[in-house]
């Protein structure tokens, strides 16, 4: 990811959070998506695209919140 590149921000919903998506321009021509879920935890989710980058982060976060109802969290 290089940090330099910043392309976009935007946000996805899921579950009735709200998450800071921050997207940059790999040296590949790929993009990373750096998601802001808090001030030390933004993990990145690479893809060719913006559009497919932030389809895969809605989808991971999706998932994680229908595991944590499934459980009770």
């Amino acid at each position: 990811m290089n940090r330099d590149e910043l392309i976009d921000v935007r946000e996805v919903r899921s579950g009735g959070r709200r998450v800071v998506v921050q997207l940059f321009r790999n040296e590949g021509g790929s993009v990373a998506a750096r998601c802001v879920l808090g001030e030390a935890d933004m993990p990145i989710i690479d893809g060719r695209s913006a559009e497919e980058a932030l389809a895969t982060v809605e989808d991971a976060i999706e998932g994680v919140l229908l595991a944590r109802a499934a459980t009770g969290r």
